[in-house]
């Protein structure tokens, strides 16, 4: 499995250590859905957000964690988290460590220095966080989908919201996120994730009409583009190549984009 990984690694060699070691996240959360897809217990999880926008309908750019509903309340975490790391162990040779916090199943495994990602004193380790919700009470009126995946080999049927509620969902998180990075030194280096807006940007280009039975208190179409308008006229340039520059491959694009982005939206929120 390291050797299909290092393959990988060797056809984008000469990109940033940060995007490359998302790009390896990105093939481990292939072989995790293969796993959660193809089991009794976790087929009823609803795969939503920027990961399922990239693995189901083409998302460019990566993503870092797994997000799921588990609106029939059923799974369990710890086994969720001995299950994960048996099929990691037997099925790929890949050692792997577990850790749950709160709502999310924490995936360590030990791999960047053999692939050439970290050196000591650095960590080894490579993070995947799958995160499980059971209240879905904010969304009662939605609709899902089974998706066909074929990536790395791995053939699975995915279950995942309908678009209108993926990008509801992503909706709450431009209106409510509240989030910041600062560096060793203290200072802000950014203030939103550039994620967001560029997901929002992608819905937006499609022509998609959110499910607006997923917003609270947004009565309709005029109000929530208003509210968007107020958050996008927000964002900065700065922090939205910070996010963007480990999500995506073409650094030229991400400066450009970086600095067009509200404008972009702004066109389209106004049009």
């Amino acid at each position: 499995m390291l050797e299909d990984i290092k393959n990988l690694l060797a056809e984008n060699s000469g990109l940033s250590g940060v995007f490359l070691r998302n790009l390896v996240k990105e093939y481990l959360q292939t072989l995790a859905l293969s796993f959660l897809y193809s089991r009794k217990e976790y087929s009823g999880l609803i795969f939503y957000g920027g990961s399922a926008l990239k693995h189901c309908h083409g998302l460019p750019r990566l993503s870092e964690d797994l997000d799921f509903v588990d609106a029939r309340g059923e799974v369990s975490l710890p086994a969720l988290a001995s299950d994960l790391k048996d099929y990691f162990s037997a099925r790929h040779g890949l050692k792997v460590e577990t850790k749950i916090q709160k709502f999310c199943v924490l995936l360590k495994f030990p791999v960047l220095f053999d692939l050439g990602l970290a050196v000591r004193p650095e960590s080894d380790l490579l993070f995947l966080k799958l995160e499980v919700y059971k209240d879905i009470s904010f969304c009662r009126e939605y609709k899902t989908e089974i998706i066909p995946l074929f990536e790395h080999g791995e053939s699975v049927l995915v279950k995942t919201f309908d678009l209108p509620t993926l990008m509801a969902t992503k909706i709450r998180a431009v209106l409510n996120r509240r989030w910041a990075k600062t560096g060793r030194k203290g200072e802000m280096l950014a203030t939103v994730k550039g994620r967001d807006y560029f997901d929002l940007m992608w819905y937006l280009q499609k022509g998609i009409e959110p499910n607006i039975a997923c917003l609270e208190n947004i009565p309709d179409r005029k109000e929530l583009y208003s509210r968007l308008i107020s958050a996008v006229k927000k964002i900065d340039a700065a922090s939205i190549k910070y996010d963007l520059d480990a999500l995506i491959a073409d650094r030229d694009y991400v400066d450009n984009l970086s600095g067009n982005l509200k404008q972009i939206l702004l066109s389209r929120l106004k049009g």
